[in-house]
């Protein structure tokens, strides 16, 4: 058993408080752990029925349809689900949607789809993966128009 005792110095306490520093301290032994059932949400101090209830989204984000790059595509994310019980509202002033769901705009990223699933059962949460659509190219070149074709030739109009 680790333990770690700091001697007491004798100041007089007239007028000083008594700091930590001064009293006995004593630490667990290295091996010792707290065990316990369920998930990590126990210890984040969320409310109970926002945190254990709800069903978060696995997704790989899409690449744009504006622009041509992949950036932001590679990684993972986690998102909840939207609350359907009342929990948004439109401000009356500038017309913004507000909401009381504090998880709403909260996304995490993750390098690897196994690392996110890890996660969410880590915290007991329900989960779907939405997997993402591959595009699948074909090769297309200018000189294939050109090949020879056995059958009739193709008439094409312009107008």
């Amino acid at each position: 058993m680790l333990s770690r005792v700091v001697s007491i110095r004798s100041i007089p306490t007239s007028g000083v408080r008594c700091l930590s520093s001064t009293n006995i301290l004593k630490q667990k032994a290295v091996g010792e752990s707290v065990e316990f059932e369920g998930g990590k949400e126990i210890v984040s101090g969320a409310p109970k029925e926002l945190v254990t209830n709800r069903v978060v989204r696995i997704y790989q984000e899409t690449k744009p349809a504006t622009q041509s790059g992949v950036h932001n595509t590679r990684n993972w994310k986690l998102d909840w689900d939207v609350l359907g019980k009342g929990n948004r509202w439109e401000n009356d002033l500038m017309g913004y949607q507000g909401s009381a769901d504090y998880m709403q705009g909260t996304i995490m990223k993750f390098d690897t789809k196994d690392a996110a699933i890890k996660f969410a059962e880590g915290q007991s949460w329900d989960y779907y993966v939405q997997e993402p659509k591959h595009r699948h190219f074909r090769k297309k070149e200018y000189a294939a128009n050109f090949f020879h074709s056995a059958g009739p030739l193709k008439h094409i109009r312009t107008k």
